[in-house]
């Protein structure tokens, strides 16, 4: 059973949490809709085996994942995708831009899709990769990014035996 590390992180002001569907950890709704759809930031666990090339491995989920949303959505396209994070442990950022149906219309929406790899405390051949997604109109991602950009700077990890930061 994969041990990756716990997560500590800060959701900002004007969100509150739902319970998660299977396969997602968090989500959290912003309380003002746009348009019919409601803002969401999403946090999902994945546990990779042998994963020895880790920027391959974020690389292929970002991947993944736009390739999901292309199924169900259309116009899908990546904006902009960049790595973060230190060489140790690199992470993955991509912009998606889309459109889905809301009610009898199209909107317009942009999705922040953050990767953030970790090891896996019970085992050094596996790697868990935290998935962070912010999901709003195209109107309303300028006003909201700020806070989900907030949310991933205040993602910890939680180590046994380490001392808190503080």
């Amino acid at each position: 059973m994969p041990v990756p590390p716990s997560l500590t992180l800060r959701l900002p002001p004007r969100w509150r949490v739902q319970e998660p569907p299977a396969g997602l950890d968090l989500v959290a709704l912003h309380e003002t809709p746009d348009e019919g759809f409601t803002a969401t930031i999403t946090l999902a666990m994945d546990a990779v085996e042998g994963a020895d090339d880790v920027a391959q491995v974020v690389t292929a989920m970002a991947d993944g994942a736009v390739e999901r949303l292309a199924a169900v959505e259309r116009d899908v396209t990546v904006h902009r995708r960049g790595a973060i994070g230190p060489a140790s442990a690199p992470g993955l950022a991509q912009e998606v831009r889309l459109v889905t149906t809301v009610g009898e219309g199209s909107v317009r929406l942009t999705q922040v899709q953050v990767y953030l790899p970790a090891p896996d405390l019970s085992d050094d051949d596996r790697l868990a990769v935290y998935s962070l997604t912010f999901t709003a109109t195209a109107a309303q991602a300028p006003e909201l990014a700020p806070d989900f950009e907030a949310l991933v700077r205040s993602v910890r990890p939680e180590v046994p035996g380490a001392a808190p930061e503080g």
